[in-house]
């Protein structure tokens, strides 16, 4: 009997289909937002459908969305990471630390925090596998580690002085972009491969769906979890570097709140937050629904307080939507 015949009403593979489905219908929707959004801010900001303004708002949510690659993963997993934004401010503080107060070059320095973030992010991976912690709990306990830890290595202060070349590669220009440009569009398509293209992606597919499964069919569950934990700490190591680039300089405070702009870019995107569904271009379209609706309340004049109640809202329509999706599959 064929696949498409086996997949009777109510199988596995029938909800499964009627989630993908969904999410196809999820993206549409969102890019329609998307279109009318950014239509009904032009009226009142002339200025915000110019090539200008949109190469700019790439740049600014290009970490966010480099991030927001990395917890697509770990949610279509079944997991979370709340301490990405703590992550960025540390990364990005102990980077300009190693460079500016201990005279490390660049490159070693870069190693370093990679090492760091890496270490973090198997140490949250670890304590879920091992001892059972779930990563809510452990990263949302980091979400207030990594910034205190970043107020104590620096003293609270901003760190200065980096080499001036270092403060030109937020604003290095190729082929009409900016570097960050270029490396939030590499993460991207890397992570559309391993996720849709690899077997890596259909390894996290599975364990996000039944990892009980998943383990039975040969999927190492623990490995697979460890290895998206550390995967988005990197990616979030990256991003605080990029961002010492753009202000040439390290400083505890740097990506606060973070967090928020990254799960609700996903989540809008599609992936539910119980796991096993998600697609890289639905996290796409998200990065930018939550860019336009920031920028768009910025050039029409309206108080970034707004915007955090916006987003709040946000967040919960979206994760209401995503529940009863899970509920009609």
């Amino acid at each position: 009997m064929s696949n498409t015949a086996g997949a009777t009403a109510g199988s596995p593979a029938h909800a499964d289909r009627k989630l993908n489905l969904s999410g196809w219908r999820a993206e549409i929707g969102v890019a329609v937002a998307l279109v009318a959004l950014s239509i009904f801010f032009s009226f009142n900001a002339p200025n915000f459908l110019t090539l200008e303004n949109w190469a700019t708002m790439l740049q600014q949510t290009s970490v966010i969305a480099m991030v927001a690659v990395g917890m697509t993963f770990v949610i279509i997993a079944g997991e979370i990471d709340l301490s990405v934004g703590a992550q960025v401010g540390l990364s990005g503080t102990l980077f300009a630390l190693l460079v500016v107060n201990h005279g490390m070059p660049v490159p070693a320095a870069l190693l370093l925090v990679l090492v760091e973030a890496a270490a973090v992010g198997a140490f949250t991976g670890v304590l879920r596998v091992v001892w059972g912690i779930p990563t809510f709990i452990t990263t949302l306990g980091l979400l207030s580690g990594l910034r205190g830890i970043a107020f104590y290595i620096s003293d609270g202060l901003t760190i200065s002085g980096l080499p001036p070349a270092f403060g030109n590669i937020w604003y290095a220009m190729f082929l009409g972009l900016s570097l960050p440009v270029w490396v939030m569009i590499l993460a991207i398509l890397l992570g559309w491969f391993f996720l849709s293209q690899h077997r890596f992606g259909q390894h996290v597919y599975a364990v996000g769906g039944n990892p009980e499964t998943a383990a039975r069919y040969g999927v190492h569950v623990g490995r697979l979890r460890i290895t998206v934990m550390i995967m988005i700490q990197l990616l979030a190591a990256i991003g605080g570097v990029l961002l010492v680039s753009r202000l040439n300089s390290g400083t505890p405070t740097v990506g606060e709140l973070m967090e928020l702009d990254v799960i609700a870019a996903v989540i809008v995107g599609g992936t539910l937050l119980t796991g096993g569904v998600g697609r890289i271009v639905g996290t796409v379209i998200g990065v930018l629904f939550v860019a336009v609706l920031r920028n768009g309340m910025v050039l029409n004049g309206l108080d970034p307080v707004v915007f955090l109640i916006a987003q709040g809202f946000v967040i919960i329509l979206a994760v209401w939507w995503s529940m009863l999706r899970k509920r009609q599959a």
